[in-house]
Formats: structure tokens, C-alpha cells, sequence
């Protein structure tokens, strides 16, 4: 990834280097296409400021299996040459002049999303044990999360092997001894 001496310079600088750097996390998250599903098929869109001291805003987007949609917003100001965004607990708002430190918490949040992909799977199949589907419909449900024709919405191979251990053993747990 290239290094951003950025810091201090003007604003159209700070979002240039912010935008470079954005694009290398996002393009790292896509190739080949197996990782760009475990990643939840990450993007970003930035809409620039229009002048006159405006307002950038950047989103970076991914899904997790099935389909439900997760957004970090980041927006820069072209007066303050300041970025903003949610903290990660999404108890305050961060301001920083240094790109790399935004693209930094993007990083961190990116390198998380396949365990929270997991996680809500694994929250989905809990649900469907709790409504009382067979392992048949369970296992059913999971061919179509493996073949959703929303991309970020699919499983991978190794979240469908996770999945199918996760109703193997929760069905073997709900079952009378």
C-alpha cells in the first residue's frame, strides 16, 4: 500500500491520500472472488464536496449472509480539513486531520467482517432451529445462502462448512437425550 505524507498539507491533498488509500483497502477486499464474499462484497462510494467550504461523505459498505446491510460514514470537511466518523462502540464522533488514521479504523472494521459474517449466520440458524426447522430445511436454507444472487449476501464454502457444523451440533443439543 503506498504511504500517505499527507498530513498538514491542503485539503484537496488530505482527500486524495484518503481516497487512494480507501480504494487499496477496498480493492484488497474483493480479489479474488471467494474473498470479496467473505468480506461481503465491501465498497465504497465518496461524493465529493462541492465547494465553497462543503462537505465530502464517504460510505463504505458490506453485507452479511442473507442479505443485511452495514454502513460506516465518514465525512470530510473541506473548511477544517477534518474527518469524521462514529467510534466503534458508535458512542461518540471522531474527528482526525490524518487520512491514515480514518482508513486505519476502516481497516480494522474491514479485517472484522468475515467473523461478524459467522456470527450472523450463525444467529440465523439458531433462528431457524427456534422455529422448529428440520435439519432438511436448515440445510436447504443454506444452498440458497450459497447461491443468493446478492453477492454480499452468499456464504462462502468455509462459512457453509462452519454453518452446516453449527445445525449439526445446536440440532444435536435441542434433540431429548
Amino acid at each position: 500500500m503506498a504511504e500517505v505524507a499527507v498530513v498538514g498539507g491542503n485539503t484537496s491533498e488530505l482527500m486524495a491520500a484518503f481516497e487512494r488509500e480507501l480504494e487499496d483497502l477496498v480493492s484488497s477486499c474483493r480479489h479474488p472472488a471467494e474473498k470479496r464474499i467473505r468480506y461481503g462484497n465491501l465498497r465504497s462510494e465518496i461524493t465529493p464536496a462541492s465547494g465553497n467550504g462543503d462537505v465530502a461523505n464517504a460510505a463504505v459498505v458490506y453485507e452479511t449472509p442473507g442479505g443485511s446491510t452495514t454502513q460506516i460514514n465518514i465525512t470530510y470537511d473541506e473548511t477544517t480539513g477534518k474527518f469524521s466518523y462514529l467510534s466503534e462502540d458508535l458512542g461518540e464522533t471522531v474527528t482526525s486531520e490524518d487520512p491514515r488514521e480514518v482508513v486505519a479504523m476502516v481497516r480494522r472494521h474491514a479485517h472484522s467482517i468475515p467473523e461478524k459474517r459467522t456470527r450472523a449466520l450463525f444467529n440465523t440458524i439458531d433462528i431457524w432451529l427456534s422455529e422448529g426447522k428440520t435439519r432438511r430445511e436448515m440445510f436447504s436454507e443454506m444452498n440458497k445462502l450459497l447461491q443468493n444472487e446478492f453477492l454480499g449476501g452468499r456464504i462462502t464454502n468455509d462459512e457453509l462448512k462452519a454453518g452446516i457444523q453449527h445445525i449439526v451440533m445446536r440440532y444435536k443439543d435441542q434433540q431429548p437425550s
